[in-house]
């Protein structure tokens, strides 16, 4: 494929990738559109010679390159490619091929191509993209990012509530073009790159993916009423935020676990309304109660625990919304010196995930009451437990379930959980059961 001549560049430049294998193409494709391009995608070959014929250079000229997968198939992908080149102008579109370590040369006569070994990472993906088009039309592959989720949203609300009825793109980019000019519809919040549902993509790809990409912005996850927040910035989470009835995992913990105040002080603390309603570690830091570096401390602590709560959900929605800057109480987390890399906090939700599944259905769930086993306990001797489960087991008395004693113990229901499923494999303590009445 020859250099192509210079035209009028798109808003957005689209790549036409083809990928076979759709489970391997959605990450691929969410990095590119987090970059900045549009991403058409084709699993078929008359699906490539489709979208080529509509967005190629005989078309609306917003493809701009080719990315082919050769690595799994290289008859069918050479298949595509020859296709391909035949529609006018196509030809002239620089290509790129993914293949494989033992196959890095899939097609005869493509070997002068661009190419990029799987297993790959996002902003590898992302550079050899923007090299290639740089080499053939300097300049275009720094077009600013301008994603229309309204459209891919309405697409999708369309498909899912008239699955009788298949709407055209056409047909959807009009409903999007009558709703986006009625004036008495608002404006949307915020933009976001990027969206999906945690049954499709797990969560722990999507963070790997962003904080290999290098970005900016917030992820925000939402499940049946809950909802939680990860601030990311250069591959560290500045800042997490959650809400709902699982977990506590409210920055008072997180103060008083570190040792910064007694829960009496910071309960006397708290009861006081603040007029000018600043969070709670911006009103310690302002009283003197808690130092700069404190507030920064406390703030990863909390994040890491949000990120494993969130890395353990399997159903929901996440999206991210990137931004040039960051909000002020995650500003203030990255002015400390204690920060959390993206992949440390991967690496603490995973393990949490694996013990989850380590005690499997006789994991205790956050409502359980347990009762002592005294006479079992007796015989221990003084040093045969550590403090931390010391202080649940005097927790442990046939009336505070596992929600409570996280609440008094400001160590989390997971820890709490964690602490009594070894005791009750020890015949510590045993699971409260209710009377049945008859």
């Amino acid at each position: 494929m020859a250099p192509s001549s210079p035209g009028s560049r798109p808003a957005q430049p689209g790549i036409l990738y083809y990928d076979p294998n759709p489970t391997t193409a959605k990450l691929a494709t969410a990095g590119l559109r987090l970059a900045g391009f549009q991403v058409f995608n084709a699993h078929t070959l008359q699906e490539a010679v489709d979208l080529c014929r509509m967005h190629g250079p005989g078309g609306d000229r917003n493809v701009v390159a080719l990315l082919l997968d050769a690595s799994a198939d290289p008859a069918a992908s050479a298949g595509v490619l020859k296709a391909l080149v035949q529609i006018p102008g196509a030809a002239q579109l620089p290509g790129i091929l993914l293949v494989s370590r033992s196959n890095p040369t899939p097609i005869p006569g493509a070997e002068d191509l661009p190419s990029l070994r799987r297993p790959f990472s996002t902003p590898a993906l992302v550079k050899v993209v923007r090299e290639t088009l740089d080499e053939h039309q300097p300049g275009i592959s720094s077009s600013p990012i301008s994603v229309d989720l309204a459209t891919s949203r309405l697409k999708q609300l369309l498909s899912d509530h008239f699955r009788d009825h298949d709407f055209t793109d056409e047909e959807v980019e009009r409903f999007a073009t009558a709703l986006k000019s009625d004036e008495d519809m608002p404006d949307p919040p915020s933009p976001s790159a990027l969206r999906g549902v945690l049954e499709a993509s797990r969560l722990e790809a999507v963070l790997e993916m962003l904080g290999n990409a290098g970005v900016r912005g917030v992820l925000a996850v939402e499940r049946d009423g809950e909802w939680g927040k990860l601030h990311i910035d250069q591959g560290r989470i500045r800042l997490g935020e959650y809400k709902g009835s699982g977990e506590d995992l409210k920055l008072g913990r997180f103060i008083v676990e570190g040792g910064f105040l007694r829960d009496e002080q910071l309960e006397a603390f708290v009861v006081g309304k603040d007029p000018e309603r600043r969070p709670l570690g911006t009103r310690l830091v302002d009283a003197g109660l808690l130092s700069a570096a404190d507030l920064a401390q406390v703030l990863v602590d909390q994040a890491r625990a949000v990120t494993c709560q969130l890395l353990s959900w399997t159903e929901g929605t996440y999206t991210f919304s990137p931004s040039k800057n960051l909000t002020p109480m995650a500003s203030a987390a990255a002015q400390g010196r204690a920060e959390l890399l993206v992949a440390e906090a991967l690496l603490d939700g995973l393990r949490r995930i694996q013990e989850a599944a380590a005690m499997g259905p006789h994991m205790p769930d956050v409502d359980d009451i347990f009762l002592r086993v005294d006479e079992q306990v007796a015989r221990l001797s003084r040093d045969a437990l550590p403090r931390e489960e010391l202080a649940v087991l005097e927790l442990v008395n046939g009336r505070n379930s596992i929600k409570e004693i996280a609440r008094k113990t400001r160590t989390g229901t997971f820890a709490v959980s964690r602490v009594l499923y070894r005791h009750a494999k020890s015949n510590l303590v045993r699971r409260r059961v209710m009377p049945v009445l008859v």
